[in-house]
């Protein structure tokens, strides 16, 4: 009923890589969502509710947990005297977090190309996962497979990560899907 594949798509564009310039894509998500309910406060206007619905589906569709945002969302989906069953089906929405492991890790990088990589995947295994129990803060990229494209100091490989880890959160995103873990 509201989802709207390509606003949906759009806004997960303009948020995709924030997260390099040391800014949260989850916390600047439900701040968008924040901001379009008080406009709609105050103009009234439907259309703001719509795409905060928008900004909700996209932070649900890069695997963001719908409980961090619910207190604001809940707010948007009284306005529309909806309920968050009709909205946002649980079936499409299971978010799961992702526990610390060898294997949960191992699994999200998935195929590795045992040449060309940025380190053999047992090593980007055992570096995640001592980066994240040791909360080293910062900003760590793994990939392998051919490069597809390079500007700058910049690239995308056949498959890209980025691990963001900051004071309340180690974020694990698979830049080439596009989707977003939290590991706990």
């Amino acid at each position: 009923m509201l989802y709207n594949t390509v606003q949906v798509e759009v806004i997960k564009l303009g948020i995709c890589n924030i997260e390099g310039l040391g800014l949260s894509s989850k916390d600047i998500l439900i701040r968008s969502v924040a901001w379009l309910r008080e406009k709609y406060e105050m103009f009234h206007e439907e259309l703001y509710l719509q795409k905060a619905v928008w900004h909700i589906y996209a932070y649900l569709d890069l695997g963001f947990p719908y409980e961090e945002g619910q207190k604001e969302f809940q707010k948007i989906l009284s306005h529309l005297k909806l309920t968050v069953e009709e909205v946002f089906p649980l079936t499409k929405w299971n978010y799961k977090k992702m526990p610390l492991s060898k294997t949960n890790v191992r699994n999200l990088l998935g195929k590795w190309n045992p040449r060309m990589h940025s380190m053999k995947i047992t090593d980007a295994v055992e570096d995640i996962i001592t980066k994240v129990a040791g909360k080293e803060e910062g900003e760590y990229t793994y990939y392998c497979g051919k490069m597809l494209i390079q500007e700058g100091e910049e690239a995308l490989w056949e498959h890209t990560f980025r691990l963001y880890i900051r004071k309340q959160e180690a974020i694990f995103y698979d830049v080439n899907r596009n989707r977003h873990y939290i590991f706990v």
